[in-house]
């Protein structure tokens, strides 16, 4: 693993960037979203993530709030199919309404020596539409479909109603030097809206594995209020310093 007097050896941070210049750092992640208020923010698939003695802050606030009807076709409902990738992949679909994917972490190496990292993800869908305006309706199925990688992948299919999968770690290696790593997320899905004609699904989720070389993550979450939140993984972890992890979920349905 990367430790300081590795990196002073190799002439320090700056000449380990040139290394990592023409490597492509960021993974793939594929999202498709068939309904309303559906959120997948923050969320991380980095090949390499370095940070020595620097403050690193990521702050990521997702809101819809406006509670209108925004409904796409709900005939074939959302399909998020992988490719193949050298590193990391995320392949999310949701359908339905108020399905949240927010802040779950995919990346390949994260190596953290006398710094700070911080990541607060903040989701939230709130609908206080007046009567009459949504029927609750959602015929169409959720598919996510693993692909072919050489790193960490996540496969989430949510097909219903307030399904969160929030603040879940998938890495595959996290060294931590005498720093401080904090990961933070918070989801929130609030239904206050007055149904027409009643609550109908029929939709399916379907979450299918790849051909992967690293951890995978396989979620499938089909009807209402399913949570699945702050999952350490099964990556490998060298705490020497200090490492948090906590993630807050709530679905509220009036």
């Amino acid at each position: 693993m990367l430790t300081a007097g590795v990196l002073a050896s190799i002439g320090g941070t700056d000449v380990f960037a040139d290394v990592l210049e023409g490597i492509p750092l960021s993974g793939e992640e594929n999202t498709d979203q068939d309904g309303e208020q559906n959120l997948a923010c923050g969320n991380s698939t980095r090949l390499v993530r370095l940070n020595v003695a620097e403050r690193m802050q990521r702050q990521r606030v997702c809101v819809d709030d406006d509670g209108r009807t925004r409904r796409h076709s709900g005939e074939a409902g959302a399909r998020a199919a992988g490719n193949t990738t050298l590193g990391s992949q995320v392949n999310t679909a949701q359908t339905g309404k108020q399905n949240l994917a927010c802040g779950n972490s995919a990346d390949l190496m994260t190596v953290n020596v006398l710094g700070t990292m911080n990541w607060d993800t903040t989701c939230v869908a709130a609908d206080y539409g007046a009567p009459g305006g949504d029927d609750g309706a959602y015929t169409a199925g959720a598919r996510a479909l693993g692909g072919t990688s050489a790193g960490p992948q996540v496969n989430t299919a949510q097909s219903g109603r307030q399904n969160l999968y929030c603040g879940n770690n998938s890495d595959t290696v996290t060294v931590n030097v005498l720093g401080t790593i904090r990961k933070y997320t918070t989801c929130t899905a609030a239904d206050q809206a007055y149904p027409a004609s009643g609550d109908a699904h029929r939709g399916r989720a379907f979450a299918a594995a790849g051909q992967v070389v690293g951890p995978e993550t396989n979620i499938a979450q089909n009807g209402r209020q399913n949570q699945t939140c702050g999952s350490p993984g099964t990556g490998i972890e060298i705490p020497l310093g200090r490492t948090q992890h906590e993630a807050r979920c709530n679905a509220l349905h009036n």
